[in-house]
């Protein structure tokens, strides 16, 4: 039966690494699929690794729930990898956009650019595009996406963000430079022009608060073809997607 990243929990969702960080702060029956709103369970998986959340014992996700509908679809042969992939539920964009608190952001920021994102893009690039290609998954507003069609180089985002006023979660494919510092905050710049392809630029950008997080790491993926996963944006200076961890957000895809 279907396993997933996320639940519903009174009136949030939630996902399983924030659970298993502070499982006494729960209520363990109080879990449901995000979808059909049936009973689920917490599992912290194999050797308490892998957190995730399955089937309550003798209930069973209803016959019209599309998480239900997409693993019987996608996972056949019990891939682990394809099993990450589509059962992660994609936030709403939009909601995360309009945090109002610092501790809701930084929620925000450990449940979405965490854990589960580093799992999802190691998954990502361990499979094949035949593999990948037809691949779907749930979005937090219930709606089904390829998760092909998340994966954007640089120019479809811009253009994305230039015809459309909502905030939208994706998947940056593209080359880095070199890191610049700017200010007390660092940008690393993606390739653009000539045998690149993107005619605009764009950056990943470092706010100073990150910095230290992130100094050990930034070397790692200076000229690097990459996935990128965050929330982009344009601003005066440009269009950006904000790293908080390159540990979560980045994976670099080996040719």
């Amino acid at each position: 039966m279907p396993r997933i990243n996320s639940s519903k929990y009174e009136s949030e969702i939630i996902d399983a690494y924030e659970v298993d960080d502070q499982y006494d702060s729960f209520k363990k029956d109080k879990f449901k699929c995000p979808e059909c709103n049936v009973q689920i369970q917490f599992n912290r998986g194999i050797n308490a690794i892998d957190p995730h959340f399955k089937n309550w014992p003798k209930k069973s996700h209803l016959s019209n729930c599309e998480i239900l509908k997409i693993h019987k679809q996608h996972n056949k042969g019990n891939n682990n990898d394809i099993e990450v992939l589509i059962s992660t539920i994609l936030p709403r964009a939009e909601r995360l956009q309009k945090l109002n608190s610092i501790e809701k952001i930084r929620k925000a920021r450990n449940r979405y650019f965490g854990k589960r994102s580093k799992q999802f893009l190691n998954s990502l690039t361990s499979i094949s595009y035949e593999e990948l290609k037809n691949l779907t998954i749930r979005t937090e507003n219930k709606t089904t996406v390829k998760i092909i069609d998340l994966i954007m180089r640089q120019d479809e985002i811009i253009n994305k963000l230039n015809s459309n006023d909502e905030s939208f979660v994706c998947i940056l494919k593209g080359y880095t430079t070199k890191a610049v510092e700017i200010g007390e905050n660092i940008k690393i710049p993606m390739t653009f022009g000539g045998k690149y392809g993107n005619s605009q630029k764009f950056d990943l950008f470092i706010p100073s608060s990150y910095k230290s997080k992130n100094d050990k790491n930034i070397n790692k993926i200076e000229s690097k073809l990459i996935y990128c996963y965050g929330l982009p944006e344009k601003n005066e200076y440009g269009s950006k997607i904000d790293l908080f961890s390159i540990t979560h957000q980045i994976a670099i895809i080996e040719r």
